[in-house]
């Protein structure tokens, strides 16, 4: 599991974040020659739905 910068949607509820990458993004992380520290960023507010588990 790769982890990263924390995302606005799960800050107030853990201290990391895993990676997920947008699927235009997908090619690219395969591609060598395309640094993944470029692709690794966090997503946008309101892009994760987040629940807790009852």
């Amino acid at each position: 599991m790769l982890t990263m910068e924390l995302g606005p949607d799960i800050a107030p509820y853990h201290d990391r974040q895993i990676v997920i990458l947008e699927r235009s993004a997908w090619a690219d992380w395969l591609d060598p020659t395309v640094s993944a520290k470029s692709l690794i960023n966090p997503l946008p507010a309101g892009i994760l739905a987040v629940e807790q588990a009852a």
